[in-house]
C-alpha cells in the first residue's frame, strides 16, 4: 500500500512553522531602519519545502511523471491552505499586517484560486503576513536533514563521498547517501532500485518543467528550480524547454548546461563500476 503524507499532521506542522517565522520578523535585526519598517509593514515570510523528490520516491511515484505532478500540487496546496489559515489565526491574535487591504489582497493572483473558506476567513479577520510561501534552494539545509533531496529538485546522485574540512585544516572523507535510497536499502538490502528511482542525470528536461509548474501553482512568492539539460542539447530542443515553461505559466526558467567554457560544479563521468560525480569546487567524489 502506498504511504502518503498525513494531511492533518502536515497542517499542524505548517501552523507551527508560520508562527515561528512570523516571530522571526520581530526578532530580526536589520542594518537599516528602512529595512525594518518594510519588514514590519508587510511581515513577509517564506515557508517552503525540501525533500520533495524523496517523498515522491517513498510513495512509489516517479519524479516528473504526471501522477507525481498531481501529488506535488496536492501537497503544495495543502501547505498553502494551512499557511493562510494559520496566518489568519495570528491576525485574530495580533492583528493583520499594517498594509493589509482586504479587497486588493483577495484580488491577487494566488488568492483568486484559493478555496472560498480561506478567502472568507481572510475577509472577516484579515491575515498576518502579506506573502507566506516560497521555494528556496536548500542544498546545505537538505544535507543537514539527512541528505534529503534539495527543495523541489530531483535527486542529483544517490550516494557520494564528501570531503569535510576539519578544525586542524585536514579533510575527512564521509559517505553521504540519499535519504530515500538509504531507506530502500535498509528495507531491501542490495536489491536493485525500482524504475521510479530517477535522478537529475537521466530526467528529461520537460519533466523538470512539469514539476516546477505543479509546485509553483500555490507559491505566492519566488521559487527556485534548475532544469538540467545535456551538454549536447540542440538549439531547438533548448528553445522548447523555455517555450514549455512559458506555456505552463512558470514564474521563471533556469537551465543548467555543462560546457567546456564554464565547466560545471558537478560533473558526471563513468568508470568500470559506477557513475562518479565530482564536485570541482570542493573536491567531492560522488557515486
Amino acid at each position: 500500500m502506498r504511504r502518503l503524507i498525513n494531511d492533518t499532521e502536515l497542517t499542524e506542522l505548517v501552523a507551527t512553522a508560520v508562527r515561528m517565522m512570523d516571530n522571526v520578523v520581530d526578532a530580526s535585526k536589520f542594518p537599516l531602519e528602512a529595512q525594518a519598517q518594510e519588514a514590519a509593514a508587510k511581515r513577509r515570510i517564506g515557508l517552503g519545502v525540501t525533500g520533495l523528490a524523496d517523498a515522491l520516491l517513498m510513495t512509489g511515484l516517479r519524479y516528473g511523471s504526471e501522477e507525481a505532478a498531481r501529488q506535488t500540487e496536492h501537497w503544495m496546496k495543502a501547505i498553502a491552505r494551512a499557511a493562510y489559515l494559520a496566518s489568519v489565526d495570528l491576525a485574530k491574535e495580533k492583528g493583520a499586517f499594517p498594509l493589509f487591504d482586504v479587497d486588493k489582497y483577495l484580488a491577487s493572483g494566488n488568492m483568486m484560486q484559493m478555496d472560498d473558506d480561506v478567502r472568507d476567513a481572510i475577509r472577516e479577520h484579515g491575515i498576518r503576513n502579506a506573502l507566506l510561501t516560497s521555494v528556496a534552494p536548500t542544498g546545505t539545509i537538505s544535507l543537514y536533514a539527512g541528505n534529503v533531496s534539495s527543495g523541489i529538485e530531483p535527486v542529483f546522485a544517490y550516494a557520494y563521498k564528501r570531503k569535510v574540512l576539519q578544525k586542524d585544516g585536514s579533510r575527512t572523507e564521509e559517505e553521504v547517501v540519499d535519504y530515500a535510497v538509504k531507506m530502500w536499502r535498509d528495507l531491501k538490502g542490495d536489491a536493485e532500485l525500482p524504475d521510479h528511482f530517477v535522478n537529475a542525470q537521466t530526467l528529461p528536461a520537460m519533466d523538470h518543467v512539469r514539476m516546477q509548474a505543479a509546485a509553483q501553482k500555490w507559491i505566492d512568492s519566488s521559487i527556485s528550480k534548475t532544469i538540467n539539460v545535456p551538454e549536447d542539447i540542440d538549439f531547438q530542443s533548448f528553445k522548447d524547454v523555455y517555450m514549455a515553461a512559458w506555456d505552463q505559466g512558470c514564474k521563471g526558467c533556469t537551465t543548467y548546461r555543462p560546457n567546456d567554457v564554464t565547466g560545471s560544479v558537478l560533473s558526471v563521468s563513468e568508470d568500470t563500476k559506477s557513475e562518479v560525480v565530482t564536485d570541482k569546487n570542493a573536491g567531492d567524489v560522488i557515486y
